[in-house]
């Protein structure tokens, strides 16, 4: 019998693909890094906000 997936994991799971294909054309429309920095300090807001973590800075130099 498979798995079913509850509505709100769904929406979870679609969420964070959305995120991510946005994240992914952000990272190759990027010319510099300093365009790639940018995003990735975004994306990193983006998920301490949604997760109520603190930065951790990994692979992030300021």
């Amino acid at each position: 019998m498979a798995q079913q997936t509850s509505p709100q994991t769904a929406e979870q799971a679609r969420a964070v693909a959305e995120r991510a294909e946005q994240f992914h054309t952000a990272i190759h429309r990027a010319s510099t890094p300093d365009q790639i920095r940018e995003i990735c300090v975004e994306a990193s807001a983006d998920y301490n906000a949604r997760n109520g973590g603190q930065p951790t800075g990994l692979g992030v130099s300021q």
